[in-house]
Order: C-alpha cells, then structure tokens, then sequence
C-alpha cells in the first residue's frame, strides 16, 4: 500500500478525462461531426460488453481476457491524450513514434505507483507491438468503432474513397477472432447496404451520388487524397 496515493488517482484520472472530452476525433473530415476521445473510448467500452460473453466462450483458457482488453481499450489513445490532439487514421503514420509515446505513457501515469505504472505500460506497450491475443482483439475493436460514426451518419459513404477506406480498415484486422469477424463482416455489409439502398432512393443526396454510388466498391482501388474531399468537389 506504500505506493497506493488516493490523491494522485483522483488527479491524474480527473486531468486525462477533461482533456479527452476536448481532443477532437475525425479533423478534416467533412462528413462526420462530432466525437472525441472520451466518447470513443465509451464507443469501444459498450462494444466490448457486448460481445464479452462470446470472446469468454472463444476464449475460455485466458485468464483476465476481458478485463484485459478493457484496460488495453481505456488506455490506448492516451498517448494523444498526453500530446492533447489526435491525428486522423487516414493521414496519421501508425507506430512511428512508438519507443517515444511508450515512454511518454510510462512517465504520465509513474504517479500511480510502480505496479500500476508496470500493469498499465505493459498493455499500453503491447497494444503498440500487437505481440498479444488481448492486444490483437482491442486493435480490432477499435477499428471497428473507428468506422461507426461514418456509417451512422451515412452521407460519407456516397463517397467511394471513404467507403473502401472504412472497408479496408477493417479487412486489415480480421483472422484473430470469429466473434470479431463476425462484426467485421457485418459492418462490410452495412456499408455496402447502404450504399445499395442510397443508389434506389436519392431523394434529398447531392446530384453526383448517383454516379458516385454505382463505382463497384469491390473493384474500386483506394486513393487516399479522396477521402476528406467534400462531395460537391468528386
């Protein structure tokens, strides 16, 4: 209990939530509004909660496995929380900078004591080298919530960049659990759906969606400096 300090709890947990609710997700992009790191990492909590008793099941051999992921999931933006602004996934540079953001992480949450700094590094670190089952699971997830408020908010998905990007930022994280390809493909399937049932009613969408939505998203090849463009300029 030495290294337990109730104060420095409160303090740390009160600075990083206030600066999550202000660091902004989804800069530059047109077509979602709203959302920050504090309600994306809310986004991941209830996702994970749902389908717990099924990763249990797929899983029933590795101890702490939810809690695990739980953790991995509430500390694995706080590099940006640290830095207080986050770079958009399809402009940022992924694991560039991993040693300095380790290090960063490790010294911001040192006040909590050594063995709640170890516990906390350890996942932070192994969400950074995916070297682990909780690691590979909560990178997934987070994929997958990082493309929901694109397809709740829809109008995104008439572009066919912002489409197939969404696609493949899912694709990239299938094979480390049926539960979670399951939730890949069904979101694969709401974008297509989408994009299907738009293209038969374009009542109150922009002149071009129809062309935009008859590009076979299948066969489209990605282009990255299309993703943010508005649709008035595609």
């Amino acid at each position: 209990m030495n290294s337990y300090n109730p104060k420095k709890i409160l303090e740390l947990s009160s600075d990083f939530q206030k600066k999550a609710q202000n660091i902004k997700r989804y800069e530059g992009n047109p077509y979602v509004e709203g959302d920050n790191i504090a309600e994306h990492l809310t986004r991941l909590s209830r996702l994970l909660i749902s389908v717990s008793p099924h990763l249990k099941d797929e899983f029933p051999n590795t101890e702490n496995l939810i809690e695990d992921i739980l953790v991995t999931l509430l500390i694995h933006d706080d590099d940006e929380v640290i830095d207080g602004f986050d770079i958009p996934t399809a402009i940022k540079v992924h694991n560039s900078k991993d040693s300095e953001e380790i290090e960063k992480f490790e010294r911001s949450v040192s006040v909590l004591g050594e063995q709640t700094e170890t516990y906390l590094t350890k996942l932070f670190t192994s969400f950074r080298k995916k070297d682990t089952l909780v690691a590979k699971i909560s990178k997934a997830l987070d994929n997958i919530a990082g493309n929901q408020l694109v397809i709740e908010q829809k109008i995104g998905l008439i572009n066919p960049d912002q489409a197939k990007f969404a696609i493949e930022y899912v694709e990239k994280v299938r094979g480390v659990s049926k539960i979670i390809d399951a939730l890949i493909d069904a979101q694969i399937e709401q974008i297509k759906e989408y994009r299907k049932s738009a293209l038969s009613n374009l009542e109150n969408l922009p002149e071009n969606a129809s062309r935009l939505l008859k590009i076979d998203i299948s066969e489209h090849v990605l282009d990255n400096t299309k993703i943010n463009i508005p649709l008035d300029r595609l």
